[in-house]
């Protein structure tokens, strides 16, 4: 009996014994730790508490930190740490974490240059021993053979993880971090990157063909949040992850920004919400869609002046690197506003932007035996909708003696399946001071820009904004004067053939400047005098050919040299232009513009001349100086004659669509319409088969809506001016029953409000 209650006690005091022993270890741990650490790790560490539970298999560590080598200032921390594990899983052959918990979470990471704060500790850790540098070397040769016999540099994973684990599964479940603060520091460009708030929940990792679900959200101290959601499964190596990205300040880039631009301030927003689905085994080949958005943007420049853009959108369908496929749903932008300066040197405010991007690049070695670059896949990208609106951009040249300074406004470019290899349409407008406005159509594949069609016009484009470059080739400045310009352009690799019209009306210059010594000289004042018909219109074509890549080809070069040459020429032999302009006389532009109330039109005219635009104009000068007074510009023709006109010219416009194959016209194919002959053979038999199919009644109601979108288009122009407002102007067409009237034309009213 004395034996077995022997036993019974030892036994109880061997349970006591471990049960204080397992209490007790985690203390001699961390006191161990905590009074070797320097020694351990070359830092002075923390560790409040270390607890174990026998019972719950449950570790927890409180108020840990590693300092940095001051000794007082902290470089890793957390406020608590706990994990539980499962030892009975083990049975089923499964390894099992139920909980891991950390909170408080406080990392500073701080780099000069290629060294860390952590620097010391990964030196204190690095072998040194001759052996394991030789056995580093060995492995490297091994490992470089291994990348050079290999075809992909990127080695596929497949991994197995029961077999990795010798039949075992492995569970996590409940990983939780609370509170934590990351904070990176690049003391060499002085930049700080600082995550508030992280915070991370993961309900489980499996090591098996289960799926594990990772959700990060964290904050940006200077602005901003970020959200990432993981799907992987460790099995299959497939992955999904989810990031969204919400107001990032993006002034925290702006130290690394030095090494690519010249600027003084940035700012703006950066917001995401991106789907990536893929293989871990084949990255590049993984799928990308969703949407991303930068706002408010601000680039101050060195010389104080902004770029701005109130948003850039982009919408990807897919995107995929591998294949080299892209499809964007689309590309919005718009509130862009931005100055272009050319300076005497020749540079520009974007070459001094740019400069750190353009230095030369450091030569590399050359390869003894390069590797054969794999043949590149075709590129396969589609902008399914194109969209810039609200863009402004101001010009300024300080060549000129006098500075240039110009503004082009509302912006717009539209373009729908843009495909980069095959031909698109893209649309582009805008508009000039004072009323003038400019549209683009290009139509070409973006693969081979040398080959492209463009049609260019420019409409009441007032000449006194230019004064500066005709002050500088010629010494004398335009004081009035507006123009039209349109231009037929068709390239085939880089060679151009262009078609020009300029159309110029009331030009007028100053008295030449005698202290200026111009790059021409040319009497403008004669030439102008000569080349001006009775209406005060000029109008010739310029052809341009050649070849664009050619350093001796300047496309503005050859226009502005005709000009010159055929100022020169009229003020060298004015008899003979004289004769010509009195024998071609205002036929030869047909316009008239009658007397000083009237603004004779062709009542088959979709749009106006710079003439006609000027004379309107000059009408409402008065308004400036009389707030009493008040216009109403009445238009009127004679509605019969003007269906029997149209209907001929209906047929005409037909016939020559069908003739030269167009679908969409031009102002010169409009010029070419109405050189058509009535006698012409092939168009009366054209007429004589098609006439009866063209409704008088339809016709009558085509020309009163032409005869509305003119009086719109002339009110949008005079609402312009100065002294305009939307009581004292009003244009309209006389009543359907009065439009009987000879010649066709505005006529001016005057009224006293």
């Amino acid at each position: 009996m004395k034996k077995r209650y022997i036993a019974l006690i030892v036994l109880a005091v061997l349970i006591v014994l471990v049960i204080a022993a397992i209490n007790a270890a985690p203390g001699i741990v961390k006191n161990y730790i905590v009074d070797h650490s320097e020694e351990l790790i070359g830092r002075k560490m923390k560790i409040e508490n270390v607890d174990f539970s026998p019972l719950s298999f449950t570790v927890t560590v409180d108020d840990f930190a590693i300092y940095e080598t001051d000794g007082t200032t902290p470089f890793v921390a957390f406020e608590k740490f706990r994990i539980n594990i499962n030892p009975t899983h083990l049975i089923h052959k499964e390894i099992s974490v139920s909980e891991i918990y950390l909170k408080g979470l406080y990392t500073r990471v701080t780099q000069k240059g290629d060294q860390f704060n952590f620097s010391d500790i990964l030196d204190k850790f690095a072998a040194d021993s001759s052996a394991g540098a030789l056995d580093a070397k060995e492995t490297s040769v091994k490992a470089a053979k291994s990348a050079e016999t290999s075809s992909d540099s990127a080695q596929a994973l497949n991994l197995d993880p029961s077999e990795a684990l010798y039949g075992f599964s492995v569970a996590i479940e409940n990983i939780s971090l609370e509170k934590g603060n990351i904070i990176y520091e690049d003391q060499k460009v002085g930049s700080k990157i600082h995550l508030q708030d992280f915070s991370v929940a993961i309900p489980a990792v499996y090591f098996s063909n289960k799926n594990t679900d990772i959700g990060v959200n964290l904050k940006f101290a200077n602005g901003g949040d970020l959200g990432v959601h993981v799907q992987f499964n460790m099995k299959t190596q497939d992955f999904g992850v989810n990031v969204t990205l919400n107001k990032l300040a993006l002034a925290v880039a702006k130290p690394y920004l030095k090494d690519f631009i010249n600027y003084k301030d940035f700012e703006g927003l950066l917001g995401a919400n991106l789907n990536v689905a893929g293989n871990v085994n084949h990255i590049l080949s993984s799928n990308i869609s969703g949407t991303a958005a930068i706002d408010e943007i601000k680039l101050t420049e060195t010389s104080g002046k902004v770029i701005g853009i109130s948003h850039i959108g982009v919408g990807i369908n897919k995107a995929n690197l591998d294949a080299m496929d892209f499809r964007i749903d689309s590309v919005i932008v718009d509130g862009v506003s931005a100055n272009i300066e050319l300076y005497k040197d020749g540079k520009t405010n974007i070459d001094i932007l740019i400069e750190p991007l353009m230095k030369p690049a450091k030569e590399e070695p050359a390869q003894k035996e390069p590797k054969k670059e794999e043949e590149s896949k075709p590129l396969k990208a589609i902008v399914n909708k194109l969209q810039v609106a609200n863009t402004t951009v101001t010009a300024t040249d300080h060549t000129p003696k006098q500075p240039f300074n110009y503004k082009v406004s509302s912006i717009a470019v539209n373009g729908e399946n843009i495909n980069f290899n095959t031909p698109c349409t893209i649309n582009v407008s805008a508009a000039f001071p004072e009323g003038g406005t400019m549209k683009l159509k290009y139509k070409g594949a973006l693969s081979d820009i040398g080959t492209m069609n463009a049609y260019i016009s420019v409409k009441n484009l007032a000449l006194k904004h230019f004064s500066p470059y005709s002050h500088h080739f010629t010494g004398y400045p335009i004081s009035s004067g507006t123009m039209a310009f349109a231009s037929e352009n068709a390239m085939n690799n880089w060679n151009i053939e262009s078609k020009n019209t300029i159309d110029i009306y009331n030009i007028n210059v100053g008295d030449k400047d005698g202290n200026t010594d111009p790059e021409y000289i040319v009497p403008m004042k004669v030439g102008l005098y000569i080349l001006k018909d009775k209406d005060d219109k000029i109008q010739f074509d310029v052809p341009v050919k050649g070849n664009v890549k050619d350093p001796e080809f300047s496309y503005v070069k050859i226009v502005w040299q005709t000009v010159m040459n055929l100022l020169i020429k009229v003020a060298l032999s004015p008899l003979k232009v004289v004769g010509n302009v009195a024998a071609t006389g205002a036929g030869a532009v047909g316009l008239d513009l009658g007397k000083n109330d009237e603004i004779l039109i062709d009542p088959l005219a979709t749009s106006f001349t710079s003439e006609q635009y000027a004379k309107a104009q000059k009408m409402v000068e008065a308004l400036a100086k009389d707030k009493k007074l008040k216009m109403n510009f009445v238009q009127n023709f004679n509605l019969k004659k003007t269906v029997d006109a149209y209907k001929t010219l209906k047929l005409k416009t037909e016939f020559y669509k069908a003739t030269q194959n167009k679908t969409t016209l031009n102002e010169l194919d409009e010029k070419a319409i109405q050189a058509i002959s009535d006698k012409d053979s092939a168009y009366a038999a054209y007429a004589s088969e098609h006439a009866k199919e063209l409704d008088r009644k339809t016709l009558e109601k085509e020309i009163l809506a032409m005869a509305d979108a003119r009086n719109q288009e002339l009110l949008k122009v005079l609402q312009q001016q100065t002294g305009v407002t939307k009581k004292n102007v009003t244009v309209t067409t006389a009543p359907r029953g009065s439009l009987t009237q000879k010649k066709a034309m505005y006529k001016v009213q005057i009224d006293v409000q």
